[in-house]
């Protein structure tokens, strides 16, 4: 297992969908986002502040992120900050 902003990964998500950054309307909490009606059945990415469909094949950004925190030793912990500019 490990972390990347205090989520945790127990595997490297092969799609959009399997990955906890992803906030899926009516599924998960926040009642802010949409239903999916306006935004084309599109969910909230956190990390990036995208939409992106559940079944989509996960950015190489986001499998970049995912191997370099695989290599991490156990208890480590990887944290992305915004670059502010």
């Amino acid at each position: 297992m490990f972390y990347i902003n205090d989520k945790a990964f127990y595997d490297e998500p092969t799609s959009c969908g399997t990955c906890p950054f992803l906030f899926i309307p009516g599924k998960d909490t926040p009642s802010f986002l949409p239903s999916g009606g306006g935004t084309g059945g599109k969910c909230h990415c956190t990390i990036w502040d995208e939409w992106h469909h559940t079944w989509a094949n996960c950015p190489r950004r986001c499998q970049k992120l995912f191997k370099t925190a695989l290599q991490y030793p156990d208890g480590e912990r990887l944290v992305i900050v915004a670059k502010s500019e």
